[in-house]
């Protein structure tokens, strides 16, 4: 660590050939593909990878039939790769290569009358800017490209960031692609002053700071309820502090303060294994150095142990940075109320666990109320199976859909229903969520409602810290005879065994976890999982269902195997007689392994007639929720 208050200028090189660039291996594995004109995307920060190798020979036509491949071409972040391949071996040839793929994209989509504006979108063409800020810089600098050369870029790029400004909608100031469009001007503008409108770059800084403000709430999520896509804006807009900071220019308060809270709120997203949380459309990628490089630019926190973003230090180099100004917060949950996210991260026991029923969000946004991922001692037990594709496919809405979340079915339905890729037929109506933490135990209860059969769904999740148990017990209310079933989907290295009726044991890596439940049936179906998107493989998911008439209280609980012995429902007693309406008083007692047992009791319904106090295993209870240890 570096002392506190000690100012340093960034270096670039520095980073590069002391080791301190993440993924540098990946950059120079790469650049030699793209030397030949083949393309592999499975860069970490793609937003829609490819794990094939294609050779180009078309700027409009996809190789693999999905048009996300061309929009990844256009975006050009490859650039990256063979900009550090450069600084790492200083063979021209890189930046040779890149003059070309620039000039390429110029020839086939700008100069071409059939092909300007008709082969853009909007969001490739900001995130295609930002890529090409540092590049030019060295092209200029190295005189790769004549005055010419130099002037025909520079008319390319006052075209593109006109026909932002011109084709910026309303909707872009709630969207991922606002700021993936504004940024772009602005890292750019800043690199290469004079080129781009001031104009269009005060517009462009007026929009982001609009963008920031509407789309990442108080806590520091971005509303798209995708962790993905809140990288995305993340990182864009750190790129515009990088740049700023480079060339000494002023960064509005309004975007730091923003961005720092999303530093916060980023390394709740990261599980104990360092991947990214799989919630609506996201794939399980590593970002520790996007992190990191957000608390050195932002707090001035840097840590020799750690590697780097090149894309983030390379417009960063040179700016001015305090280092040690303070402390960042280490707190162990993260309560998001507004959006409905709930976290707990304990990075020494590698305990982890994630509960969302919030608003959906954009179309990034997958049918998930009430649904729980958990990971215990490093192994992820309930996960969620990512996103796959875009395409608009049996596969695409499966993912999407409550059949592949952590939730409860009623009748084999999920009240939110997608329609296609993007777009929903029903929606849940999320209520109220409540979360407490106490010393031994913490609680998050969730409600939801289907308006349209009319059905409301309650989640208590207990988490019993000193005993490392998660405690889930659900109730649905629903009048008639119907069919409750609870997803749990499971890590793909899991084995499974039935050892009776309500009791399972489930196997990951070398350690095993027993899961107890209180319904009758139990299914083990395959499943589908895509840690990344373009990539498909199989998991197993438990269907733990029973049947019900008008409602039903019911209880999940899993733990270590050498902790807990087994689970059951005991009888509420009240006024010296067993009471049977478990929706007014429901008890479980969970027997632990050379420890005194644990009492969890549940009052989901006030009781308004009569004795008012329950006793469970002779303990005497009120409240809502409650844990006997």
């Amino acid at each position: 660590m570096k002392p506190n208050n000690l100012k340093e200028k960034i270096n670039l090189n520095s980073f590069i050939h002391e080791g301190r660039i993440s993924y540098a291996k990946d950059y120079l594995d790469n650049a030699k593909l793209l030397l030949n004109s083949q393309f592999r995307f499975q860069h970490v920060y793609d937003m829609e990878p490819s794990p094939e190798v294609y050779q180009l020979n078309s700027w409009q036509k996809s190789p693999n039939g999905d048009p996300e491949w061309l929009y990844v071409l256009k975006r050009q972040e490859y650039l990256q790769d063979l900009l550090y391949s450069y600084l790492r071996t200083n063979e021209s040839e890189y930046l040779f290569k890149i003059k070309t793929f620039i000039f390429d994209w110029i020839q086939n989509n700008d100069t071409d009358d059939s092909a300007r504006y008709k082969t853009w979108r909007t969001i490739d063409t900001g995130i295609r800017l930002l890529n090409w800020s540092k590049p030019l810089s060295y092209l200029i600098s190295r005189n790769i490209v004549s005055a010419e050369e130099e002037s025909q870029i520079n008319q390319s790029v006052k075209c593109q960031a006109k026909y932002l400004e011109d084709n910026y909608i309303e909707k872009y100031d709630l969207s991922n692609w606002g700021v993936l469009i504004t940024t772009g001007i602005l890292a750019f503008s800043a690199e290469h002053p004079n080129i781009i409108d001031d104009q269009i770059s005060n517009w462009a800084l007026d929009k982001l700071i609009q963008e920031l403000k509407l789309q990442v709430d108080e806590t520091g999520l971005q509303w798209e309820q995708s962790p993905l896509y809140f990288i995305e804006v993340f990182r864009s807009s750190l790129s515009v502090v990088a740049s700023f900071k480079a060339n000494k220019k002023f960064v509005p308060a309004e975007i730091t303060n923003v961005l720092k809270r999303m530093l916060k709120a980023s390394k709740f997203l990261i599980k104990p294994n360092g991947n990214l949380l799989q919630q609506g459309d996201t794939d399980s990628i590593k970002i520790a150095d996007l992190v990191a490089t957000a608390e050195y630019i932002l707090a001035g926190k840097f840590n020799s142990n750690y590697k780097y973003d090149f894309l983030l230090i390379s417009l960063a180099d040179k700016a001015e940075i305090t280092l040690g100004q303070k402390k960042l917060d280490e707190n162990r949950y993260f309560d998001s109320i507004t959006s409905g996210n709930f976290f707990f991260k304990d990075t020494n026991s590698k305990n982890y666990w994630h509960i969302y029923n919030g608003n959906l969000g954009s179309g990034h946004g997958h049918a998930s109320s009430g649904h729980l991922d958990l990971v215990i001692n490093d192994d992820d037990i309930f996960l969620d199976p990512g996103r796959y594709t875009y395409v608009n496919s049996q596969e695409r809405r499966y993912l999407k859909s409550g059949f592949s979340h952590n939730v409860i079915l009623v009748d084999n339905t999920f009240p939110t229903v997608p329609l296609n890729s993007w777009k929903f037929s029903t929606v849940v109506s999320n209520q109220r969520n409540e979360v407490a933490h106490f010393k031994t135990f913490d609680s998050i209860k969730c409600t939801y409602v289907d308006k349209k059969i009319n059905y409301i769904v309650t989640r208590y999740f207990i988490w019993i810290k000193t005993a490392t148990i998660m405690v889930i017990v659900d109730i649905v209310e629903d009048s008639g005879q119907h069919l409750q079933s609870n997803n749990w989907i499971l890590n793909p290295v899991s084995q499974v065994k039935e050892i009776t009726q309500n009791q399972i044991k489930i196997s990951i890596n070398q350690n095993e976890y027993y899961l107890f439940h209180s319904s009758k049936q139990v299914e083990i179906q395959r499943q589908l999982l895509s840690d990344r998107y373009n990539q498909i493989q199989q998991t197993s998911k438990l269907i733990i269902s029973d049947n019900f008439n008008n409602s039903n209280v019911s209880y999940t609980v899993i733990g270590k195997k050498e902790v807990i012995a087994g689970v059951n429902h005991v009888d509420s007693m009240r006024n010296g007689k067993v009471d049977t309406s478990d929706i007014h008083n429901y008890g479980i007692v969970i027997s632990l392994n050379g420890r005194k047992p644990i009492t969890v009791n549940i009052q989901h319904e006030n009781t308004i007639k009569g004795n008012k106090l329950y006793f469970v295993n002779n303990i005497p209870f009120y409240g809502n929720i409650s844990v006997e240890e």
